[in-house]
């Protein structure tokens, strides 16, 4: 049986398209990974034939991402993760901030269209749907790595943020917490935002705790929005005993509120946060939070984006990357015994 390029990129643990731009001498391709590719190449003695030398000339070897404040440290984090990626396997890279505005994302994608860009990484909630039909009607490969998307036909990577806003509640009322209030993302973020809404509302339902809208206050994903949601809850709520802010940025910000009115963490109030950023390991008290990776998010982004681009068959087009509960100093630690009781989740508690 003939070796195919296939064969060749199994052995070398790259994609096809990988294997395609080694074959065609392209620059872009980091040395090492062409050297596997040419070594596997060499052990397979495979025969180099017209159609794998000649990549399809519509292609670009350009990925375009578009975002919405890709300063902040998860996103920034989720950039190298794509960088990383892209790079090893020979794509470059155009951006484009939109912050949160459709007009600045629809413009990008104009850009992008016009610079025959082979894929797109969308990192944006606001306005996905109007995004999607666009994109569809581009015929450009994307992939969504801001949140779940349910249309079959949209391949997606993200965090089970169902699962993980579930895991917190389920935590702070295992440890007693019965008031709990909520500083959420904008409701113009349709995806992660809600989805994590979706899991708190979940785990209250099977605590057998109410569900009051009134206790979730909109933020914005900053500091300073955290500090005012902060200021809210504890003016409208003052029996309050944990908030769970939708990311960690706007926990660190309820933290400052908390600490300069007099409030001591977490022996008055718990607070947790969500993504995990490395400024949580230095706050005083230290931040419990939902981890996840957002470099492996920017990274498998791209892996999926390049099978699609080369048109290989997909397991899956829906990708999920893992979660943990990382128990800091910032919430009451449950017992040996209270921990062993939460099945099939990943907690971890630290000692700071």
């Amino acid at each position: 049986m003939d070796v195919t390029m296939k064969d060749v990129a199994k052995l070398a643990g790259v994609s096809l398209s990988t294997v395609s731009r080694v074959l065609n001498d392209s620059s872009l391709v980091r040395e090492e990974t062409a050297h596997k590719v040419k070594k596997a190449v060499k052990k397979l003695d495979y025969q180099i034939n017209d159609s794998a030398r000649i990549l399809r000339t519509n292609t670009s070897n350009l990925i375009g991402v578009i975002g919405a404040g890709m300063e902040r440290p998860f996103l920034a984090n989720l950039l190298k993760g794509i960088e990383a990626e892209a790079r090893e396997k020979g794509f470059a890279l155009i951006y484009g901030d939109s912050d949160g505005e459709f007009e600045k994302e629809q413009n990008y994608l104009n850009i992008m269209k016009q610079k025959k860009i082979d894929g797109i990484i969308l990192i944006t909630t606001n306005y996905y749907n109007d995004l999607l039909n666009i994109v569809k009607n581009y015929q450009i490969p994307v992939v969504f790595a801001s949140g779940y998307i349910s249309d079959p036909e949209i391949p997606c990577v993200t965090v089970d943020n169902v699962a993980a806003a579930y895991d917190v509640v389920d935590y702070l009322t295992r440890a007693g917490h019965k008031e709990i209030a909520f500083i959420k993302g904008p409701d113009l973020d349709l995806l992660a935002s809600q989805e994590r809404l979706r899991g708190v509302k979940l785990a209250l339902r099977i605590a057998q705790l109410p569900y009051n809208s009134g206790r979730f206050i909109e933020g914005d994903f900053t500091f300073e929005s955290g500090y005012s949601a902060a200021e809210k809850i504890m003016r409208k709520f003052p029996k309050i005993t944990a908030i769970f802010a939708f990311n960690d940025e706007m926990a660190v910000g309820a933290i400052r509120y908390l600490k300069e009115n007099g409030y001591q963490i977490p022996d008055d109030i718990a607070v947790v946060g969500f993504d995990g950023i490395e400024l949580g390991k230095y706050t005083l008290p230290t931040l419990t939070t939902i981890e996840q990776s957002g470099y492996q998010l920017g990274l498998k982004s791209i892996e999926l984006l390049d099978k699609i681009i080369a048109e290989e068959e997909l397991e899956d087009n829906k990708v999920f990357i893992p979660h943990k509960l990382v128990v800091r100093e910032s919430i009451n630690k449950l017992s040996a015994k209270e921990l062993a009781s939460i099945k099939n989740k990943e907690v971890l508690v630290t000692n700071n």
